[in-house]
């Protein structure tokens, strides 16, 4: 009979995207089981991933009635399936998993930090921030973070070992999936959807469209820089409608009024438009170890990302992109421009960036190194 491992993420998307594949990986070893909330993709991510699914109502803002309701029934869930390891990600689910669990007298309770939130926050919203981060190492008996960095960041709010599967990351990178394979045809179709040229040159962001990933810098230097080169395009995807922290009212503008910017919503499967992106750009104030950044980087893509944790870790700088100073508009531009206006110095860069993604953040080999620890986890209960 197989151990039991319970996984709990706040939201489902992190699992369509974030840790797509992990689930299915592991259970041929244990029996998974995830917690997170509703959505109207939870059956296929079960059938997907080879393992059942139960939603509870978790919600990403602080809801202190949803949040006790919550804790309780995870409590009363957690007593009745006495699982070997709960393994929670993402703030809230690490908060709620790990108060949980301990209650529970569950013996192997892990959280792995994927990033965190309180570095940009201020005031009490970062007190607030700060101290359910503690909590929840409290509580933790094992600790994980994504990346080297954000583990030195780490130590300074917790004694406990904080330990990095692999070299980082949460899942790594299905290098063979995230591989530019579309035909031109299909590419010549994207484009067309898009009203975009085969000459353009077309710099991509993904992710949420929050202050906090830089998108009002962004949208400043790509508005000045489109009026003198109308062959520069930006593809902005994710979604920031209901976001708490919103992009200011200029950017909105921006969005709306610049001919060369391309909206496009939230997207399962990026796989298509990095097909057709230059350069890949990700100005964050904060980040774990970007997902996002190595699923381009895997295409062949230039990054340029800004010089903090985790991004920092994946861009060799001058050798597969380049890095820029946070909240920094000229070091920006700079970068944009280098790679933009400078083929020779485009192509050297380009000619890099795969191998340096595959030889570092391999999902097979992540998803190995993630097996062996829940191994010596295990045995340690022996």
């Amino acid at each position: 009979m197989k151990n039991k491992i319970i996984i709990i993420v706040t939201v489902p998307v992190v699992l369509e995207t974030w840790l797509k594949g992990q689930a299915k990986f592991l259970s041929k070893y244990y029996d998974i089981e995830i917690i997170t909330s509703y959505s109207d993709t939870i059956e296929g991510i079960e059938a997907y991933e080879n393992v059942s699914i139960k939603t509870l109502d978790f919600t990403r803002q602080i809801n202190i009635f949803k949040d006790i309701k919550v804790l309780i029934q995870l409590f009363f869930y957690l007593m009745k399936e006495r699982p070997l390891i709960v393994y929670t990600l993402t703030p809230k689910a690490g908060l709620l998993g790990m108060i949980a669990s301990w209650m529970a007298r569950i013996r192997h309770r892990v959280h792995n930090v994927v990033g965190l939130p309180h570095l940009e926050a201020k005031g009490k919203r970062r007190v607030l921030l700060t101290l359910t981060e503690k909590i929840t190492y409290f509580f933790a008996n094992k600790l994980y973070c994504n990346s080297f960095n954000l583990r030195d960041i780490m130590s300074i709010m917790t004694n406990k070992e904080v330990s990095i599967i692999a070299n980082g990351s949460v899942n790594g990178v299905d290098t063979d999936y995230f591989s530019n394979q579309l035909s031109q045809e299909a590419k010549n179709e994207l484009l067309q959807s898009l009203k975009l040229k085969d000459n353009d040159f077309i710099l991509t962001f993904v992710g949420r469209i929050v202050k906090d990933k830089g998108i009002n810098e962004l949208l400043r230097v790509f508005d000045t820089m489109s009026q003198n080169n109308s062959k520069i395009k930006l593809l902005l995807i994710g979604d920031y409608k209901n976001e708490s922290d919103p992009i200011s009212p200029k950017s909105r503008q921006i969005i709306q009024d610049n001919p060369s910017v391309r909206y496009i919503e939230f997207q399962e499967d990026i796989r298509k438009y990095l097909s057709i992106s230059h350069l890949f750009v990700l100005p964050s104030y904060r980040e774990g170890l970007p997902n996002v950044l190595i699923e381009a980087g895997s295409f062949g893509i230039p990054l340029v990302a800004t010089n903090i944790n985790g991004c920092n870790e994946v861009i060799e700088d001058g050798k597969n992109g380049l890095l820029i100073e946070k909240k920094d508009e000229d070091s920006l531009k700079v970068a944009l421009e280098k790679l933009i206006y400078d083929r020779a110095y485009y192509q050297k860069i380009e000619a890099n960036v795969r191998g340096s993604i595959v030889e570092k953040y391999n999902q097979n080999s992540f998803w190995k190194a993630l097996h062996k620890e829940f191994v010596k986890i295990g045995e340690s209960s022996r």
